[in-house]
């Protein structure tokens, strides 16, 4: 009885070191942040400071081969980073270029894979070998020495930000619309020659939005009220 008591116990010691076991292999991989243009900045702060550790960052496209080659070799070198001793404070990161144009346009991305490595407040293009050992070396001593280095541009303003999302909706309007493609003529001269005249546009449309939303729910809160006066009416009644 004793002998089946203690083997069950193995057991169980067995089957507790195998969960804790996969929860370690779990907790050292994919971990590959995902970037956003709204996201970018806050969390990599590239372009003030980089407080937030080395970030080596991949653009990329869904449809590119040679991007998904380098996916699994990408989730190889985070978990080699996080399992070194001592820690290189090293932040694996990609961000999909098809589907964020600030990024891209802010980069000057041109072809996939884009590779750029964030450390000690500069920008370092990555245009060597594509294999695990080749990126990590790069990531923790190489780029000390790397002849090409760049000045990490800034982040584009709230209003160059909304010019440009209006004036791609407005290249969306022009593409179904032939007779419409003055307007974006119209749009780019206002943006380059008359840039105070976009701005007080974008304020006047941010009120204008703002009073029609405001009067939207007036008018639901209104017949909600009237509604409810009524079935209020025919009970008393």
């Amino acid at each position: 009885m004793k002998s089946n008591q203690s083997f069950t116990s193995s057991g169980n010691k067995m089957t507790i070191l195998a969960v804790v076991a996969a929860l370690l292999l779990l907790s050292v991989s994919g971990t590959v942040i995902d970037l956003t243009d709204e996201t970018f900045e806050h969390q990599t702060q590239a372009s003030t400071g980089q407080t937030t550790g080395k970030w080596f960052v991949k653009f990329y496209a869904p449809w590119c081969g040679h991007c998904k080659s380098l996916a699994p070799i990408w989730e190889q070198l985070d978990q080699r980073l996080q399992q070194a001793e001592p820690p290189h404070g090293i932040l694996l990161a990609k961000v999909d270029a098809t589907k964020n144009p600030q990024l891209s346009n802010r980069f000057q991305i041109q072809s996939y894979p884009t590779l750029k490595y964030f450390a000690d407040r500069r920008m370092y293009p990555y245009k060597g070998l594509r294999t695990v050992d080749a990126l990590y070396d790069f990531v923790t001593e190489g780029y000390k020495t790397a002849t090409t280095t760049e000045t990490i541009p800034v982040p584009p303003s709230l209003f160059r930000a909304k010019m440009k999302e209006w004036r791609r909706k407005v290249q969306q309007m022009t593409e179904k619309h032939d007779h419409l493609k003055y307007l974006l003529d119209d749009f780019d001269h206002i943006v380059q020659f008359r840039k105070n005249a976009a701005a007080v546009l974008m304020i006047l449309g941010m009120m204008v939005g703002f009073f029609v939303g405001t009067m939207v729910c007036w008018m639901t809160m209104g017949r909600r009220f009237a509604g409810g006066m009524k079935e209020v009416k025919s009970k008393t009644d």
